[in-house]
């Protein structure tokens, strides 16, 4: 894991080891899964998610990731 920071323009850096590690770089496209307090970047490379996810819902309550990032505020 690894914590950034939002500049002025609204972009995000990521880290080197973060790049390095799944595979992306300068160019790659990345989805974004908006939830309440965060968001999920997932690399695309190469696939093509049109439709895929239309009817796509996160319930952030039953997701054991929000259980531990949000205890207690969720």
């Amino acid at each position: 894991m690894s914590v950034v920071v939002v500049d002025d323009k609204y972009r995000v850096h990521l880290p080197r080891r973060v790049r390095e590690r799944i595979g992306i770089s300068k160019g790659s496209r990345l989805l974004i899964i908006p939830f309440h307090e965060g968001l999920i970047l997932i690399a695309l490379k190469g696939k093509k998610f049109a439709g895929y996810l239309r009817d796509f819902v996160y319930d952030e309550e039953a997701h054991e990731a929000t259980k531990y990032l949000f205890r207690g505020r969720a």
